[in-house]
C-alpha cells in the first residue's frame, strides 16, 4: 500500500504569493501587441521566471524563442518583439544598446526584477533611443519554497550582511511582513534576537503598515532572529535527509542534478535534474527523517511495494477489490520512480557517510558540542591540511572550535592561518578575513557563551531517538540549536524567565512586557507564529520547526528567511570579492 504522504494540514496558504506575483508578469505579457516575441534572460532570473510561469503559459503568449542574455553585441532578433528579463544593471543596458542599432524595426520590453533603478533610469533617459525602451518592474520578493517556508532567496544576504555591512536585506524582510500581515492578519506579539533582529522590530514597531486586513490579531506572535545569535549550528553535521542531500549535491531552488550514475541510468546525458518540491510527494513524507531513519525506512518501502505488486496479480472476482486495487496500483506507480531515485541517492549519501574519515569528523563534533575538547584534534586538522584534504570540512571544523571554545589559543590559530593559507592559496585571505570579521574565527578572549546556555536551555539532548523523535535535536542527533529551543521556550517558560541565560547569547533581547498573555493564551483554536531568520536558516532548524509544528497540534509555525544556508554556501559567499 502507498504511505501516508500528504503535506501536512495547514491553513495558512503561502502559495498566494506565488500567485499573485505570476498574474503580475502574465499581465505585463498581455499588455504587449499579439505578434511574437523572443524572451532573452539572465541567468540570475532563470530560477524565478520558472518559479512564476510555466512553459507553456509562455507559449500561450507567443513567446516562441528564449535565449540567455550573453555579451553578444550582434544579436538578431527572430520575432517582432523582444522582452528582457534582467536584474537593474547599466552594463546590461549598454549590450541591449547595441541590440537596438542592429534591430531597428524590433519593439524593445525591459523587465527588471525587481524595478529599475536610478541609475538605470538616468541610462536610459540620456540614450538617443530613449523612447524605443518600453519599461515594467516585476517584483519578485517572495519564494514559496514550501507549505511552511518563504524565502526572499536573497544568496547574497549572509555576506552582505556580515562581511560588507549592507543591510538591504531588512527592507525586503520589512514590506515582506507587511504582505504576510496583509494576507493573514496583523502580528499580535513581537520577540527579537540579535542587532539586526532588534533593528527590523524597531521598524515595524515604528511604521505603520500600508496594508489594511480586517482580520485581528490573527497572528499570535512573530520571532525574529539574527544569524549572529547562532553561528554554531550551520557550521554542525545536520542528519536530516534533506540536509545531508543539500551537503553533498547542494539543492537549488528545489532542484538537484545527479550523475546518472548515482541513479543507475543508462543514459548519454551529463546529468538528471530530480525535482524536490511537494509534487513529489513520497520526497515530502520522508524528507525531514533523521538518516538512520532513512537506510530502514526506504528498503521496508520497496518490500511492500513488491509485495502489493504481486498480490495484485491474484485474480479475483470482487468489482470493489478490482477498483480498490487499480486505485491503489496508480498510487504506487506514481511513488515508484521517487522510491528508486530515493532508494539510490540514499545508497549514495550512506557510503560518504561511512568513509572512516567522515565518522572522525563527526565525532570531534560531537566532543565539541558536548563541552569535551577532543584529544588530538589539532593534529588531526594539521595533518588534513597537510593531506590537503577537503578545505572546507578543515575550516568548519576549526570555525566550531572557535565558536564553542571562544576563540583559539593564539599560538595554534596563527599556525592553522598560516598553514591553511599556504596550502590552499592566498585567494582564500578573503574567506578567512571574513569569518574573522564576523568572529567567527578569533583568538581566544574565554568567552564561552555556548557552554554557559547548553546546560541552562538544554542545547544537549542525551536521551535522543532519532527514528521516534521524542525532541527536536533528532535533527543533529541529539543537539538542538539554539533559535529552536528560545522558540519552544517563549511558549512554555517565557524568555522573561530565562532571561538571564538569553543575556548570554550574543545580541539585543526584546520580547512583549505582556508577555503571560501570550503563554497563558490557552485558546483551542490553532495559533499562529512567524519565525525571521535573518541571514538565513539550514535545513536542520526547518526540520526542527516542523517538529513543533507535529507536536504542538494546536500551533502552526510559518518560516520568513533570506535563504537557505549550510556552511558550503556560507563559504563560497565569502570568498567571493
Amino acid at each position: 500500500m502507498s504511505i501516508n504522504n500528504e503535506n501536512p494540514v495547514f491553513p495558512i496558504d503561502i502559495n498566494i504569493f506565488k500567485e499573485h506575483t505570476c498574474q503580475s508578469f502574465l499581465k505585463i505579457l498581455d499588455s504587449l501587441s499579439d505578434k511574437e516575441k523572443t524572451l532573452i534572460i539572465e541567468k540570475s532570473c532563470i530560477f524565478k521566471l520558472n518559479y512564476i510561469a510555466s512553459p507553456k503559459q509562455l507559449t500561450e503568449k507567443k513567446i516562441i524563442k528564449n535565449f540567455l542574455f550573453e555579451s553578444r553585441e550582434d544579436f538578431q532578433s527572430p520575432t517582432p518583439i523582444l522582452i528582457y528579463m534582467i536584474p537593474p544593471s547599466i552594463e546590461y543596458l549598454k549590450i541591449i544598446e547595441k541590440h537596438i542599432s542592429i534591430n531597428k524595426s524590433t519593439e524593445f520590453h525591459i523587465i527588471f526584477i525587481p524595478k529599475i533603478t536610478i541609475d538605470c533610469s538616468s541610462f536610459i533617459e540620456s540614450s538617443k533611443n530613449k523612447f524605443l525602451y518600453h519599461i515594467h518592474n516585476l517584483n519578485i520578493d517572495i519564494f514559496a519554497l514550501d507549505y511552511d517556508i518563504i524565502s526572499l532567496e536573497d544568496y547574497s544576504a549572509f555576506k552582505n550582511i556580515y562581511a560588507k555591512d549592507n543591510y538591504e536585506c531588512i527592507s525586503s524582510l520589512k514590506r515582506v511582513i507587511y504582505k504576510f500581515e496583509a494576507a493573514f492578519g496583523k502580528i499580535k506579539y513581537r520577540y527579537s534576537k540579535g542587532p539586526l533582529a532588534q533593528k527590523l522590530n524597531k521598524i515595524l514597531s515604528e511604521e505603520k503598515s500600508n496594508f489594511d486586513n480586517n482580520k485581528e490579531n490573527e497572528i499570535l506572535a512573530c520571532f525574529i532572529f539574527d544569524r549572529s545569535v547562532d553561528m554554531v549550528t550551520p557550521f554542525c553535521t545536520n542528519f536530516i535527509y534533506q540536509a545531508l542531500i543539500d551537503d553533498y549535491f547542494g539543492i537549488n531552488f528545489n532542484t538537484i542534478k545527479l550523475s546518472p550514475k548515482i541513479l543507475e541510468k543508462d543514459v548519454k546525458q551529463e546529468f538528471i535534474k530530480i525535482d524536490l518540491s511537494r509534487n513529489d510527494k513520497f520526497y515530502t513524507a520522508i524528507k525531514d527523517f533523521n538518516f538512520s531513519k532513512i537506510t530502514s525506512y526506504l528498503p521496508e518501502r520497496l518490500m511492500a511495494r513488491s509485495a502489493f505488486l504481486k498480490e495484485g496479480k491474484k485474480k479475483t472476482n470482487d468489482v470493489k477489490k478490482l477498483y480498490e486495487d487499480l486505485v491503489n496500483a496508480n498510487k504506487v506507480q506514481e511513488e515508484h520512480e521517487s522510491l528508486n531515485n530515493n532508494i539510490n541517492i540514499a545508497d549514495y549519501i550512506s557510503k560518504m557517510q561511512q568513509k572512516p574519515l567522515k565518522k572522525l569528523y563527526s565525532n570531534f563534533e560531537s566532543n565539541l558540542l558536548v563541552g569535551v575538547f577532543p584529544d588530538k584534534l589539532h593534529d588531526f586538522i594539521d595533518d588534513e591540511i597537510a593531506k590537503k584534504s577537503d578545505k572546507y570540512s578543515i575550516l568548519k571544523m576549526i570555525c566550531l572550535e572557535s565558536i564553542i571554545h571562544g576563540g583559539i589559543r593564539y599560538k595554534f590559530y596563527e599556525q592553522f592561518e598560516s598553514d591553511f593559507l599556504t596550502t590552499y592559496g592566498y585567494k582564500n585571505i578573503l574567506l578567512w578575513k571574513n569569518l574573522e570579521k564576523m568572529g567567527v574565527l578569533k583568538t581566544q578572549d574565554n568567552n564561552l557563551f555556548f557552554s554557559a546556555i547548553s546546560d541552562e536551555l538544554n542545547l544537549i539532548y542525551p536521551d535522543i531517538d532519532v527514528i521516534n523523535p521524542n525532541d527536536s535535536s533528532y535533527v543533529y542527533g541529539g543537539y538542538c540549536p539554539i533559535i529552536i529551543r528560545l522558540i519552544e521556550k517563549s511558549f512554555t517558560q517565557g524568555w522573561n524567565a530565562i532571561k538571564e541565560s538569553i543575556k548570554k547569547i550574543p545580541g539585543e533581547t526584546n520580547f512583549p512586557v505582556n508577555e503571560d498573555e501570550m503563554i497563558n493564551n490557552n485558546n483551542k483554536d490553532i495559533q499562529y507564529f512567524l519565525v525571521v531568520f535573518i541571514g538565513g536558516i539550514t535545513y536542520g532548524e526547518l526540520a526542527a520547526i516542523r517538529y513543533l509544528n507535529n507536536t504542538y497540534k494546536n500551533k502552526k509555525f510559518v518560516v520568513l528567511t533570506t535563504s537557505m544556508i549550510n556552511y558550503k554556501n556560507i563559504f563560497d559567499s565569502l570568498s567571493q570579492d
